[in-house]
Order: structure tokens, then C-alpha cells, then sequence
């Protein structure tokens, strides 16, 4: 399991670093080029890959992610937004996020986020989203890449001890304040330290790990009816409910709520 997150890390740093480094004249010339990239793109099931014009309308999209949308061609999917092809709040949320991409090329970076998809899959992820410049340094397009985070921590961690302390340590802790100094320190590691083995053995930081335990367990404690929000808030280890709704928000991109009603509750 390591090696086949090794595998999509070295796949990702390496699409970035080319992408990153090739000025096209056009988004058309542009996505001509990464289409032949494609087929290779398509065999990391855990990678989700696209390419979107200056409206943020996808012009490319790999396998998994049209398979998570439940769509059967690319077809499907070209030319249409991300308002388009996911639900109503999520789409809204990740289209403000493609536009800061495409109109003040603002890179975003290794960004935690929990995705759900018409299939009803909700899953973890680390995304990055890099503005396509020409020769001219005018934006022409952007691409997307988002690696899935394997949901079985614990089969990980089994092999690393000091890791597995931390994550015991933290889930232990998730109502109370937790900061990084604190984990090296129990792990015997410096910060740096700390923060490369995360990133090696886990693709995030161990603030994103951190956070992402407090939202699953937020997650769990939302299909409880009888708690409130503001209860789950505190369990959490958030001083407000406030301050727990915009960070929900933040990876969800919907708020609790709204979670709950969308993803919790009995249809009847």
C-alpha cells in the first residue's frame, strides 16, 4: 500500500514539475498535449486529473473522476462547470475556488478537502490546482489534481510506530487543543522531522491529519439527530461552533447542517 502511494506522490510531483514548466500557445495546443498523457493517467484509480478552460469548463477528465461522477464518456463532461456536475453547494464552492485559480492565478497547494460524488462516495483527498500560462504569461487554462488518502490508516500506521503513537495520541485528544510541537515532541522527532514522515507515510502534514480526524468524527457524531451542532462543535476540540462551521465548510463545502440533511438523513 505504501509503494502504491509512493507511486501516485511521484506521479503527481512529476505531471506538476512538466505542466508547471511548459508554456503553451493555447489551451487547445494545450490540451492536444496532456491528452496523449491520458491513458498513463488512467491506471492510478486513487488520482483524479482534469483540465479546465479560462470559464472553468472541463476540456479533460480521467477515468476515475468520470466514473465517480457516474458519467460514461468524456462527452459527459466537456464543457461543462463544476456547478454542472455536482451537487448544488459543493459545485458553487469549487467553481469561487477555479476562478481564483483562472482570474489571480493563485495556485492552490496540497489542499485537504473531503469530496462527494453523484455515486454517493465521500472521501478524502489531498488537490492541487495550477493556473496554464502562454508564452505571454496570460492564463489559458488550469489543471486539477487531486490524490484520494487511504481511508485505512491504521494498516499504515501498524508499520511505524511513532506515527501510530501520534494518531493514538491524537484520537484520544480530538475535543482538545492539539498543535504539531506537542506530536514531535511525543514522537521523539523534530517539527521538520515530523512533518516529512507524515507527508512520506501518509501524503499530508500532521495538522492536515489532525483536522481530518476531527472531521470524521464530526462526520459520526452528524448521524446522531439527538446532538446538536454546537455540541459536536466542542467534542471536536473547536472553541465555537462558529469557528467549527467555517472549517467544515472549508473541506466539505457545504456546512454541518446542510451535511447532515444531504448525507445523514433517512430518505423516505
Amino acid at each position: 500500500m505504501l509503494d502504491e502511494v509512493n507511486e501516485n506522490t511521484e506521479l503527481v510531483m512529476s505531471l506538476q514539475e512538466s505542466i508547471t514548466s511548459y508554456y503553451p500557445e493555447s489551451m487547445d495546443e494545450f490540451v492536444g498535449n496532456i491528452s496523449l498523457l491520458l491513458p498513463l493517467i488512467d491506471n492510478f484509480t486513487k488520482i483524479v486529473f482534469f483540465v479546465k478552460d479560462e470559464q472553468a469548463r472541463y476540456q479533460l477528465a480521467n477515468r476515475t473522476l468520470l466514473k465517480r461522477c457516474q458519467l460514461n464518456k468524456h462527452a459527459d463532461i466537456i464543457g461543462f462547470t463544476t456547478e454542472e456536475v455536482f451537487s448544488h453547494h459543493q459545485g458553487k464552492d469549487y467553481m469561487v475556488q477555479d476562478m481564483k485559480v483562472l482570474r489571480e492565478g493563485k495556485s492552490i497547494v496540497d489542499n485537504l478537502e473531503l469530496h462527494s460524488y453523484a455515486s454517493g462516495q465521500l472521501g478524502w483527498c489531498i488537490t492541487n490546482k495550477l493556473p496554464i500560462y502562454n508564452s505571454n504569461q496570460q492564463i489559458v487554462a488550469m489543471v486539477g489534481i487531486s490524490v484520494d488518502i487511504d481511508e485505512d490508516n491504521e494498516r499504515v500506521l501498524r508499520k511505524h510506530a511513532r506515527l501510530a503513537e501520534v494518531a493514538q495520541f491524537v484520537r484520544a485528544n480530538l475535543d482538545q487543543k492539539i498543535n504539531v510541537a506537542q506530536l514531535a515532541e511525543l514522537a521523539n522527532l523534530s517539527v521538520s522531522q515530523l512533518e516529512r514522515t507524515f507527508k512520506a507515510v501518509l501524503s499530508m502534514s500532521p495538522l492536515q491529519f489532525v483536522q481530518k480526524l476531527r472531521l470524521e468524527y464530526a462526520v459520526k457524531l452528524l448521524a446522531n439527530p439527538e446532538i446538536s451542532v454546537t455540541q459536536i462543535s466542542l467534542h471536536c476540540g473547536y472553541s465555537d461552533h462558529s469557528a467549527f462551521s467555517r472549517q467544515f465548510k472549508q473541506f466539505t463545502g457545504i456546512s454541518p447542517t446542510q451535511f447532515r440533511h444531504a448525507y445523514l438523513t433517512p430518505k423516505s
